[in-house]
């Protein structure tokens, strides 16, 4: 099997990159700094994440258990390719413990999340206990479902190539399509008739999880099924999850955008809205006309350069010496009259494609 055979044919999944193309009217660039295949986390001679944080290779960033909405666990269910058959065996091995499994998908086991939840930093990208159930030790390591991956996993990364300026945009994508995910759950188990019983047992256990802080009853605990709870919760689809769940993936796939955004109504649009004005910075260079040094969380001096952490640890900067030794010029000033001061008491030329940079890592900053 070849190495890169499991990977994406675009930065999204296919499904979200479809609507997302639709919704923001453009493609998306490649965050090309996170190397799934070859993780930019993993200590190497060409990986140096700032003060020591590296994720471990038998983990990767993958110690995060994901919700599946339903939807997409019928889309895993249907992909028939014999490429994608481990991942999609991972999916199966869930409905068949029958723990979270609900009409509106596969949710983390109870003490999943709450060892997630009560973690502490450290042990994001390290613990084992904690890693993703679809996660396939083979080739280096994989997701085994990269292709029907939820909004939270499809938009996170953990370097950007355009700094803050991408976290930004991706952090407001996750929140549409964690949205969307939801809005067309809800769509979803109308659509195929569940009974107002069972969507009572749904809707009315998802709040009491919201509000109960994490307290967890023997069945979770024990890693058990509650039998008449479950029964509770599928109504007259107990005995059929795998159908319904397929049944989900086809009323969705038949989705264009603008569907989507008449199912998900005002939250689904304004989110729209916003992730359009976030991908707008993501794809413009225009340099502000007025800068200044942004707050430098941590510097590690070099002889020929300095490593800057700015706007997130996982992401430092190896800046040259010699243009380090030239921030102190941005004092809120016209860019264009400082970059001339800078080339007359210097002779240091400051090309506009690394103004914009040091601008995306937020190391200079628009003056308020």
């Amino acid at each position: 099997m070849s190495r890169l055979s499991w990977a994406p044919p675009s930065t999204l999944p296919p499904l979200y990159a479809g609507w997302m193309a639709s919704a923001l009217g453009g493609p998306i660039a490649a965050e090309t700094d996170a190397t799934c295949e070859d993780c930019a986390m993993c200590a190497g001679p060409q990986n140096r994440p700032q003060a020591g944080l590296f994720f471990s290779p038998e983990t990767k960033c993958c110690t995060y258990m994901p919700a599946l909405p339903n939807f997409l666990v019928g889309r895993i269910l249907r992909d028939g390719d014999p490429v994608f058959a481990a991942g999609r065996a991972t999916v199966e091995a869930r409905l068949a413990a029958r723990l979270e499994v609900s009409p509106l998908g596969l949710e983390p086991t109870a003490v999943r999340a709450l060892l997630y939840g009560h973690s502490v930093e450290g042990t994001f990208g390290q613990s084992r206990v904690l890693r993703c159930p679809h996660y396939l030790d083979e080739q280096g390591g994989r997701c085994g479902i990269w292709r029907h991956r939820n909004g939270v996993c499809a938009t996170w990364f953990c370097k950007h190539v355009r700094g803050a300026v991408g976290l930004r945009f991706w952090r407001g994508l996750e929140q549409l399509l964690t949205a969307v995910e939801w809005q067309l759950v809800r769509w979803s188990v109308l659509e195929l008739g569940v009974e107002a019983d069972t969507l009572h047992e749904l809707f009315r256990r998802a709040a009491s999880r919201s509000k109960s802080g994490g307290a967890l009853d023997v069945h979770q605990i024990d890693g058990e099924v509650d039998e008449a709870a479950y029964r509770r919760r599928w109504g007259s689809w107990a005995g059929q999850e795998r159908k319904f769940f397929e049944e989900c993936a086809r009323l969705v796939d038949g989705l264009a955008w603008p569907d989507v955004l008449r199912i998900g109504g005002a939250e689904v649009a304004l989110l729209e809205r916003l992730a359009r004005d976030a991908y707008r910075h993501l794809t413009s260079d225009v340099i502000p006309e007025r800068l200044q040094v942004g707050k430098l969380e941590a510097i590690t001096p070099g002889p020929s350069h300095a490593r800057i952490v700015t706007y997130r640890g996982l992401d430092p900067i190896d800046l040259p010496k010699i243009v380090f030794d030239v921030l102190y010029y941005f004092d809120g000033g016209p860019t264009v009259e400082t970059l001339s001061r800078i080339r007359r008491a210097t002779g240091v030329i400051l090309e506009s494609a690394l103004v914009r940079r040091l601008v995306d890592f937020e190391i200079l900053v628009p003056t308020p």
